[in-house]
């Protein structure tokens, strides 16, 4: 022991001191202090608590040493047995807690079982440890105690002003069955028949285990049997939504409502469902209230600025939106929509600058897009490329999206070298990227390249092999540009397996049996894609099958319907003039 003393720098002697005189410690049989529940359970230790030592003794001190010397060996065993003599010496709960985690790691259930129990001896009202013990003894089939355990979870819990039944739930969903889980959580329930939080761990656990029909049975009996407390109409709502039945939970909150009219979460609530109903009108007079009731938290005023927009009150989604920015909440957001109000008030300059001000979040990547649209509108080509280059500069990871951005911008202001050259040196910069190989390729179709195309898309699709749309733009550019219908048909299948929903790529398939002159076959295909997708492309292509096979006067009624919509259909022209209609 000599020698172990001597080992130990001071400051981990006056840890020990410390630790042994924690609050966290506490001998058995003492008193919880005020403010803890009355109601704790106590397990007694296989050794009496009479036989333990109280202070530190050089015996205390041998355990905790000797155990963390052990520990550090790797003797886990030997560790785990000081560390349970030193709670058992010192009644130190953290020895307790500490040997109990070591039988866990040594995958030793019973060792850990009974150091549990003495954890919860020391520190009865240690949430942490009731836990595990109920795992413990769920994992041992050693259920009869359970009950005691939970209840203690409970109250300690509650006195912590939290819902004790959900602390249980997630103890006891770890380890059973959903039946057993749900059996187990009704007779905790039962013990307390006043307390609405109880049922509502119930229905949460039912919920949780998909047990529907149990879950919308026990939130109307919340209801009926607390119908004071809002809380459980908002859950019975739930239940209603995870199955699909909105309307349902629209009445239910809408009876909340009325019921609460001062219940911010049942308010809340109530309007979020009715935007998930697209009831936007209801849902912003909703947030109106709140506002009226004194929130005007970030929350409140960010829905209240995207429903006014969407309603056409460009005026107060701008004060929300002014609001948000005060406030510092969800200022990236505030600024891309302030941006989007000033941009449709023909402002560009102030667009400009709310734009500039969105650094990150999911409207970041459109607004330099907007910035450089509006910058190209005015006229100011080169310093739309000045500020994506300065951007580009500061964000590398965006490169490939902003890379895109000028090329689009090229497209329509520049010249189609000035296009190339840009995808050029994008892929010197990025070598082997995806999206620039793919929308170099898809570029270099439209100038009647499939020589690149075919370059770029094939190596895309090396790459990656589940490459639906690359696999789908090379076929039907094999298909629509050359002689290649088998090679083209090939890709297509491809992708038709990996998209078979996919409107493009039924089109794909539709075009490229049309050409291999399987017609009856490629109007089956191109009638699917239209039904999905009433493009003016795929009604080029569908109105040309059945023209060429003879059902002209349905031909002309889908061009026809096309035409009455978009009377500048290129396509749809196209396909007309070339047929001589």
């Amino acid at each position: 022991m000599q020698l172990l003393s001597r080992l130990v720098t001071p400051f981990l002697l006056v840890s020990l001191l410390a630790a042994c005189q924690s609050t966290g410690v506490r001998p058995a049989g003492s008193v919880a202090p005020a403010g803890e529940p009355d109601a704790v359970l106590r397990i007694s230790a296989t050794e009496p608590a009479a036989e333990r030592a109280s202070g530190l003794t050089s015996d205390i001190v041998f355990s905790l040493l000797a155990g963390e010397v052990a520990a550090q060996r790797g003797a886990l065993p030997e560790a785990y047995r000081y560390q349970y003599q030193s709670a058992l010496l010192a009644s130190d709960a953290k020895s307790a807690e500490r040997a109990t985690r070591l039988a866990l790691h040594m995958e030793e259930p019973e060792l850990a079982l009974k150091a549990a129990r003495l954890w919860v001896e020391l520190a009865p009202n240690e949430l942490a440890a009731r836990q595990l013990v109920v795992v413990l003894l769920l994992r041992q089939d050693q259920k009869a105690p359970v009950l005691e355990h939970l209840k203690a979870i409970v109250e300690i819990s509650e006195a912590q002003q939290e819902n004790g039944f959900l602390a249980a739930m997630s103890a006891i969903n770890r380890e059973l069955k959903a039946q057993d889980a749900l059996a187990l959580m009704q007779q905790l329930v039962a013990e307390y028949p006043d307390d609405p939080h109880g049922r509502y761990a119930l229905v949460v656990t039912a919920l949780v285990e998909k047990d529907y029909p149990t879950a919308e049975q026990e939130a109307a009996r919340l209801v009926s049997e607390h119908p004071h407390w809002p809380n459980g109409f908002v859950l019975q709502s739930r239940v209603q939504v995870v199955q699909g039945n909105k309307e349902r939970a629209r009445e239910i909150l809408a009876l909340a409502v009325s019921r609460f009219p001062d219940d911010e979460t049942v308010i809340s609530t109530y309007a979020r469902l009715l935007i998930e109903n697209k009831q936007l009108q209801q849902a912003y007079e909703q947030f109106l209230r709140l506002e009226q009731m004194g929130r005007v938290d970030g929350d409140t005023y960010y829905w209240l600025g995207l429903l006014a927009l969407e309603l056409d009150h460009h005026g107060e989604a701008r004060e929300y939106f002014l609001q948000l920015i005060d406030l510092g909440k969800r200022t990236d957001v505030a600024a891309y929509y302030l941006g989007r109000i000033a941009e449709e008030a023909s402002e560009s300059r102030q667009a400009i600058e709310w734009y500039q001000k969105v650094k990150t979040g999911e409207h970041s990547d459109e607004a330099q897009v907007r910035i450089v649209r509006l910058m190209a509108a005015a006229g100011q080509i080169e310093e739309a490329r000045d500020w994506i280059q300065r951007i580009r500069i500061q964000y590398p990871t965006r490169s490939a999206q902003l890379y895109l951005v000028e090329a689009e911008l090229l497209r329509e202001h520049g010249t189609s070298e000035q296009v190339m050259t840009l995808f050029d040196d994008a892929l010197d910069a990025l070598p082997g990227n995806s999206e620039l190989l793919y929308s170099r390729g898809l570029y270099a179709a439209s100038l009647n390249r499939v020589d690149i195309l075919e370059r770029d898309l094939l190596q895309v699709i090396a790459s990656d092999p589940g490459h639906a749309d690359a696999l789908n733009a090379l076929g039907y550019t094999l298909a629509d540009q050359t002689d290649r219908h088998q090679e083209a048909l090939d890709y297509i299948q491809r992708a038709l397996k990996l998209k078979p929903d996919s409107a493009a790529i039924l089109d794909s398939m539709g075009w490229v049996l049309y050409r291999l002159g399987r017609h009856q076959e490629a109007i089956g295909y191109l009638q699917q894609a239209y039904a999905k997708l009433p493009d003016p492309e795929i009604a080029a292509h569908l109105g040309e099958v059945l023209w060429v096979s003879g059902d002209r006067q349905q031909a002309r009624e889908i061009w026809q319907r096309v035409l009455e919509q978009t009377p500048e259909s290129r396509h749809v022209l196209e396909v007309m003039r070339r047929l001589n209609i």
